[in-house]
This record gives structure tokens, C-alpha cells and sequence, in this order.
């Protein structure tokens, strides 16, 4: 099954103006919400029996920026016969290579739609992930910038105070009196220089990201959150338990099922693995030496094997898998931002403790003659 657009549809001009146009997203890849709402056009196309290329025309018309410019090229694509997996392979960078392995196992199973849902399913979740981690997060943000003004107003205007007091009644210079002092005076320097990091430090990652054109992903730039890695095994599992149903060779199987994971080290894992049972070696041999995949797939798997029910166990690990992800990435985010707010609040009590109480109280103890 394939999903060609309509070969009498003329293609050529949307071709021909995303060409003229997509010279300014050439380097780009596809935002999350872009990513959803493509995923979404193409799966109610699929589901209605609309040919690619007619929907996909209708898309690039809705829609603006890079999202119409790739609309139309696969819009155009398929409409001169091409496939829709190859039509998006042709994208590169615009769009995820797992995105598109998830079309090729849908395509050889037949359940494309289904695979379609899943995949808007986790695009729709990650993005309100995100959303919410942006959120949580504003509040710890203020609550740092509040604190860093305050603390460089302190070394401004309170600390010379101190300094003046010092000379006026001439205390002992304590070791630390000296240290606040020079913060102090270099308050012009770094009260200027931290700030200013950090915002390099940001147009830098975005400067990265806008030339190194990295791939969109449906993870949408989280991988770096718990959870992360068990998306990709529930991911892996999910979609081997689909080919594996429909009586795809278990090899082909597995290297599809690592492509769609989108992870890099279980796509070379599944590599590995089919190159193994290419060989003659079993399922349960195989995953003896395969290290990259967790204990608890492989030992799903293997039971599967002996009892032949592979596909069920496949979904039963996808399932594990889905909810312990979705358990690690709840806990970030209700207890990272809270963390944060009462680290930082705990250091900031605590430098202003140590930058006011301390001088003054050895302002107090060398006037009261206290040794």
C-alpha cells in the first residue's frame, strides 16, 4: 500500500513557488506545533481517501512559512507519483527521520491512521509539556532576577556604607570585610558580565540551531528530560509489535522499529540486532549480546518468543514504558521548579545574611570593645 498522490494532479507549480520561496527556510526544521499540525492535515487526508497531493495543496494555501513550503513540495511530489515516505524523505532536515519510518511501518501493516494518531498523540503531549515546563518556570526565573538586582543594588549602596563606617571608627578589616569590599568595587564588572553570559550564551544556541538546520523531532528539542529514553523504547516497541503482527520479517521489523524510536543509540542497537538474526541466530540468542536494549525488553521479548506471543508482549513493554515515561516527566516537572525556587531562595537568604548581618555585627562587637 502506498499512498501516491493523484498523477493527473498538475504538481509542477506548487513545485515551482515552494522552490521560489524556500530558499529561506532551506537550513530550517519544522517546529513542533508545525510538526503536529502537517501529521494532523496528512492523517485526516489518509482517513478520507483524499489524494496526498490535493490535501497537501490545500494545507500550503492555509498555512504560511516553512509549513507552506513543505506542504507544497510533498504536495508536488506525490502529485508526480512519488510516494508519501519518499516525498517527506526528501524534506531532510524539515522533518524527523523517524517520522518517516513511522510511515513506511504503517504503509507495510496497512494501519497507517493508526500510526498517524500515535504520532500526533505524542507531538500534541510533548508540546503541552513543554508549555507547562515554560511556565513552571517563570516564576523561578523572576525570583532569580529579582534577587540578582537586589543583591547588586546591596553591593552598590549598602556595602560603601559599611566601608565608611569602617573608616570613620576604624574596626578591625576582617578577611571577610575585605572580600565584600571587592566585590564591591568589581560589582561594575561582573553585576554586567552575568547577565550579559547568559544572554550570549542563549543567541548562541539559537545562532546553533538556526545554522547547524537540526532535525525536527516530535520529542521537540526535550530529549535531554527524564522520560526521554523510554519514550524512544515504548516508541521501539510500539512499532515492532505492529510490523511483527502484520507477519513483517522480524529483521526489516527491527531496523524499522530503531528508525522510528528516534534515538540514535537504539537505532544503531537495532541495526546490530537485525544484522544478528540475519545471520540464523534466534530472537532470544540475539538479545543475549544486545547491551543497548534494557533488561526488561529483552526479557519481554524473549517470553514472547518461547510463548508466541511476541506482538502482545511488544505492546505490553510499549505500555510500561509509555506510563513510566509519563510518570519521570510529571515529577520534573512538579518538583524541578519548586526545587528551584527554594534553592534559590535559600541562597539568597543566605548571601544577604552574610552580606549584611556579618559587617554589622563586627561594626557592633569592635565599637562595643568586644573582642
Amino acid at each position: 500500500m502506498t499512498m501516491p498522490g493523484s498523477p493527473a494532479e498538475p504538481g509542477g507549480a506548487s513545485g515551482s513557488g515552494a522552490a521560489a520561496s524556500s530558499s529561506m527556510f532551506a537550513d530550517r526544521s519544522l517546529s513542533l506545533d508545525d510538526f503536529v499540525v502537517l501529521n494532523d492535515e496528512i492523517r485526516a487526508f489518509v482517513r478520507a481517501g483524499i489524494p496526498i497531493s490535493v490535501g497537501l495543496q490545500g494545507t500550503a494555501s492555509r498555512t504560511d512559512g516553512l509549513l507552506r513550503d513543505v506542504a507544497a513540495r510533498i504536495a508536488g511530489r506525490t502529485a508526480q507519483g512519488s510516494s508519501l515516505p519518499d516525498a517527506i524523505e526528501a524534506e531532510g532536515a524539515a522533518v524527523p527521520a523517524e517520522y518517516r519510518a513511522l510511515l513506511t511501518a504503517g504503509l507495510r501493516t496497512g494501519r497507517l491512521p493508526d500510526v498517524l494518531t500515535s504520532i500526533s498523540d505524542l507531538g500534541e503531549s510533548v508540546s503541552r509539556l513543554r508549555r507547562q515546563l515554560r511556565l513552571s518556570l517563570i516564576y523561578p526565573t523572576i525570583v532569580f532576577v529579582m534577587a540578582y538586582g537586589l543583591f547588586v543594588g546591596l553591593m552598590l549602596f549598602l556595602v560603601p556604607t559599611f566601608r565608611r563606617s569602617h573608616a570613620i571608627f576604624r574596626t578591625e578589616e576582617t578577611a571577610y570585610f575585605r572580600a565584600l569590599m571587592a566585590a564591591s568595587d568589581t560589582v561594575g564588572i561582573w553585576g554586567i558580565a552575568v547577565p550579559g553570559g547568559l544572554a550570549v550564551l542563549w543567541a548562541l544556541a539559537w545562532l546553533a540551531r538556526i545554522i547547524t538546520g537540526g532535525r525536527a523531532s516530535s520529542m521537540g528539542g526535550l530529549r535531554w528530560l527524564p522520560g526521554a529514553r523510554d519514550i524512544a523504547f515504548a516508541r521501539f516497541a510500539h512499532v515492532l509489535s505492529l510490523l511483527v503482527k502484520h507477519s513483517v520479517p522480524l529483521p526489516e521489523a527491527v531496523r524499522l522499529s530503531g528508525d522510528a524510536s528516534g534515538s540514535g543509540q537504539l537505532r544503531a542497537a537495532s541495526v546490530e540486532l537485525a544484522r544478528q538474526l540475519e545471520s540464523g541466530d534466534s530472537l532470544q540468542t540475539s538479545l543475549t549480546n544486545a547491551h543497548r536494549f534494557p533488561a526488561f525488553l529483552k526479557w519481554l521479548m524473549a517470553i514472547g518468543e518461547q510463548q508466541g506471543s511476541l506482538a502482545k508482549s511488544l505492546h505490553q513493554a510499549a505500555n510500561v514504558y509509555e506510563q513510566r515515561a509519563l510518570t519521570r516527566l510529571d515529577w520534573f516537572r512538579r518538583v524541578v521548579p519548586t526545587t528551584m525556587v527554594l534553592l534559590f531562595g535559600g541562597l539568597i537568604t543566605l548571601t544577604y545574611a552574610l552580606s549584611v548581618f556579618i559587617p554589622l555585627t563586627q561594626l557592633l562587637q569592635s565599637l562595643g570593645g568586644v573582642p
